[in-house]
């Protein structure tokens, strides 16, 4: 199986799988956890070396486990990208900043006449 290591999604599931590892309690912690580390140092370098290194580890664990770690972090992917889907675009948003004075909006908005006539 060929990984793309440069694809930022890529990188982003390997994450999600690193962090449902994190939350894996019982007797296969510490291996979940030694998991979890071998992922994150992959998104750090995108080296082969350290995705082989990462399978391994992976590949180590019960299977029950990693079948379950795989449905978490797929549940885990699916609410990020509904999240995403709800967000609104920050390209067609128009960003507004508080100002913390409703005068200050006031001028902003052009409520009122700021120009003097001398």
């Amino acid at each position: 199986m060929s990984v793309e290591l440069n694809d930022p999604k890529t990188l982003e599931a390997i994450g999600i799988l690193a962090g449902v590892l994190d939350d894996v309690t019982g007797p296969d912690r510490l291996e979940c956890l030694m998991a979890a580390n071998a992922l994150r140092q992959v998104v750090e370098t995108r080296s082969e070396n350290a995705l082989n290194f990462a399978r391994q580890a992976f590949e180590t664990l019960d299977a029950d486990i990693r079948r379950r770690v795989e449905g978490d972090a797929t549940s885990s992917a699916v609410k990020l990208m509904d999240q995403a889907r709800r967000k609104p675009n920050p390209r067609l948003v128009r960003a507004t900043k508080p100002s913390g004075s409703s005068f200050l909006d006031a001028l902003n908005a052009g409520g009122l006449k700021t120009e003097r006539k001398w």
